[in-house]
């Protein structure tokens, strides 16, 4: 497995972040905007080759796998795809939900924010510019939005995981927090440290339930005084998001509306490429906290902001073993 060099580049935006792993949202047919002209890969995508060789083994990839990338960005508007590049906010959290469909399990592979990679930028048109070195949060931005800042993140997701093999998408705006919180009846979670500076009800060892405006805090809550605070805040999504999970799954246990219920609440504040079945489908996954990956590295402090350097080796090992078979 080879990387190619990635091109030197500006520093980043800075923002907030968001976290959301549910939705439920109508098929959208996806415009891709302009492409780069193609190159050849270093290592084979699944789509040309379903082998790869690794350290003298060869491997096959999962075929059982159905791989979901999921954003969640640091707005409260509507999700909209006309925006002037730089205006629709940046994806704070990053997600790859992998589904085993023979198991009926998934895994998550999650992406730090501030990860060091090549971003591709788009003009008010949505057509490729130019690329730079840059966090794999702006990638959203840095289009026009809606259907053309997912397929634009997917895309780069897609190659920071060395071409990795990505199905769909969902992409949900920060205003949905509190929303989908509140409609799973609360989310209950034990405090694992003394989080009292973010809210007086997050005491260590605390078993609270969250309403909506507390979820939103324990999810997007960073001091960004403190260096790579960012850390304790994907630590917490982490421990979020399969309580979550199992919120919404009791909310909607022996009912088949669960896409009609949830559709309304969260229309305008999310996009996806994903059908209704394919949404319905992920209700019927079990997931743990101990299956959440978060990809290798190191942050350092850069010039201006944060900035996480994948650690390539660990990254190669991580994804033959989730995504790949002997």
């Amino acid at each position: 497995m080879e990387r190619k060099n990635k091109k030197s580049g500006v520093s980043a935006i800075t923002c907030l972040v968001i976290l959301m792993l549910v939705g439920a949202a109508a098929f959208l047919l996806m415009k891709e905007p302009e492409k780069k002209p193609s190159e050849p890969a270093e290592i084979p995508s699944q789509s040309e080759l379903n082998t790869i060789t690794y350290e003298g083994q060869k491997y096959s990839y999962n075929v059982n796998l159905m791989n979901i990338l999921f954003l969640g960005i640091d707005n409260y508007d509507e999700i909209r795809d006309d925006n002037i590049p730089g205006e629709s906010g940046q994806s704070d959290c990053i997600l790859v939900i992998s589904m085993d469909k023979t198991t009926k399990t998934a895994k998550i592979l999650q992406i730090p924010r501030d990860t060091m990679t090549e971003i591709d930028i788009y003009d008010a048109n949505g057509n490729y510019y130019t690329s730079v070195q840059e966090q794999i949060a702006t990638q959203y931005a840095y289009s026009i939005g809606g259907e053309s800042s997912c397929w634009a993140t997917k895309k780069t997701v897609s190659e920071l995981l060395y071409d990795l093999q990505i199905d769909g998408y969902i992409a949900l705006d920060m205003a949905a927090i509190s929303i989908i919180n509140d409609a799973a009846g609360g989310v209950t979670i034990t405090v694992p440290e003394d989080y009292t500076r973010i809210d007086s009800a997050f005491q260590q060892n605390a078993t609270i339930t969250l309403d909506g405006k507390q979820a939103e805090k324990y999810v997007r809550y960073r001091d960004t005084n403190e260096d790579f605070s960012n850390n304790e805040r994907m630590q917490r999504q982490t421990q979020y998001i399969p309580a979550l999970l199992s919120a919404v799954k009791t909310k909607v246990a022996g009912h088949e509306d669960f896409y009609s219920k949830f559709l309304p609440l969260v229309e305008k504040y999310m996009v996806t490429d994903l059908t209704e079945s394919q949404i319905e489908e992920f209700m019927h996954y079990e997931l743990a906290d101990s299956e959440m990956i978060r990809i290798p590295g190191e942050g350092k402090k850069g010039e201006v902001f944060e900035e996480y350097y994948v650690d390539e080796k660990e990254l190669k090992k991580i994804l033959i073993e989730t995504f790949y078979i002997l």
